[in-house]
């Protein structure tokens, strides 16, 4: 069994303007690996349209906090009119992206409880539940930090991926 207790709540950007979109998801991948974090896809999808592709990716990286928490960061990316278009830079054709982009965070915690109903008594089970939920409720705050410093560090670094892409393809 487990429980879920939200410690960030939509953490939005947005971005409007020429960008690729292959180099968007290598920018989250880069960010997942280099903070040792598991990611679990969840959707990808791609519609077209007659105004360009709608995507829809969303992804969860996990981290293991400690003997039952984990940490969890869920990015939403909808990406909307995004069409294809080649531009010349020095001389080069370079084929870009343009389009609307909205991305949005929140962070979790989840603790997990080992063993199922069935394995442990009735009342050890109610007694454990209680103390985790009212008790090690003070020391659950501690992990809130950890989250919430992982997702402002993705927003940033998606905030500044987007504010270069307006300056690179200019």
């Amino acid at each position: 069994m487990s429980e879920q207790k939200q410690v960030l709540y939509d953490l939005r950007t947005s971005y409007d303007g020429p960008f690729i979109v292959e180099e968007f998801y290598a920018e989250v991948e880069n960010w997942i690996r280099e903070n040792g974090l598991e990611k679990e896809p969840k959707k990808k999808m791609e519609h077209v349209t007659k105004n360009g592709k709608k995507i829809e990716w969303v992804i969860e990286a996990h981290r293991h906090i400690d003997e039952l928490h984990y940490g969890v960061v869920i990015l939403r990316a909808l990406l909307d009119n995004v069409k294809e278009t080649v531009v010349k830079k020095n001389g080069k054709k370079i084929r870009i992206n343009t389009g609307n982009a909205l991305i949005s965070i929140d962070g979790f915690i989840q603790s997990h409880i080992h063993g199922s109903f069935f394995q442990v008594k009735p009342l050890y089970y109610l007694m454990r539940d209680l103390i985790d939920k009212y008790v090690y409720h003070f020391w659950w705050a501690k992990n809130d930090g950890i989250v919430i410093s992982e997702c402002n560090d993705l927003f940033k670094r998606l905030r500044a991926y987007f504010n270069l892409q307006k300056y690179k393809y200019q």
